[in-house]
């Protein structure tokens, strides 16, 4: 990639929806190993990496920096870029949270690998259904979130992958499946570890 002279790489994680299949989709770990090789990568190459529904990749970013400042590593480990280097939002961006999908009939999504229409610009100003629709409204309000992520301390800087959490549970506000990271102070129901269990099971199938 460094040899084709690319400004940016986007890594796109699996939403089983469409033509994507839940047996392809990476486990919570698996997810955990390729953040650490995005990050790896993130400190010596050319280009920059970008992650489209693996919003929890903010969270191991953070983490490691936090790491590496505790261990006096700092930020001596790789080429300084800002965030927005090339000119993208220096937040990140979630489904329905600085981000709308528009379908060739008009229909306005949060992404598109969440199906769920919140209005049609035939109809409609695009601004107007991206700041009043309550699809919207409440996708960006992390009170709503639930599970994990509701209790977790990045859920402002996350907020996990609204449309991986509908593709697995139906409900865009559950926690983000393919997420290990545990909350501090969570407990998780047991209700939910059996779905956990059962989700593991599947992808191993």
């Amino acid at each position: 990639m460094e040899k084709l002279k690319i400004t940016l790489w986007s890594v796109f994680f699996l939403v089983p929806t469409g033509r994507g299949k839940l047996n392809d989709l990476l486990s919570a770990e698996e997810f955990e190993s390729v953040f650490a090789k995005i990050y790896g990568l993130s400190r010596t190459a050319t280009f920059d990496i970008k992650t489209t529904e693996a919003e929890h990749y903010r969270r191991f970013m953070l983490q490691q920096r936090v790491a590496e400042r505790k261990s006096g590593m700092g930020t001596g480990c790789g080429p300084e870029r800002s965030e927005d280097a090339i000119g993208r939002a220096p937040r990140g961006l979630n489904d329905g949270k600085g981000f709308v999908f528009i379908s060739h009939k008009g229909e306005v999504f949060p992404s598109g690998f969440l199906p769920i229409s919140a209005g049609n610009v035939r109809e409609q100003k695009l601004a107007e259904i991206y700041r009043e629709s309550p699809l919207f409204r409440g996708l960006r309000d992390t009170a709503k979130l639930e599970g994990k992520c509701g209790s977790c301390e990045f859920k402002e800087i996350c907020g996990g992958s609204r449309a991986r959490a509908h593709a697995l549970t139906g409900n865009p506000h559950a926690e983000e499946p393919c997420c290990s990271y545990v909350p501090k102070g969570y407990v998780q129901p047991a209700s939910r570890a059996k779905t956990a269990t059962m989700l593991h099971v599947l992808q191993g199938a």
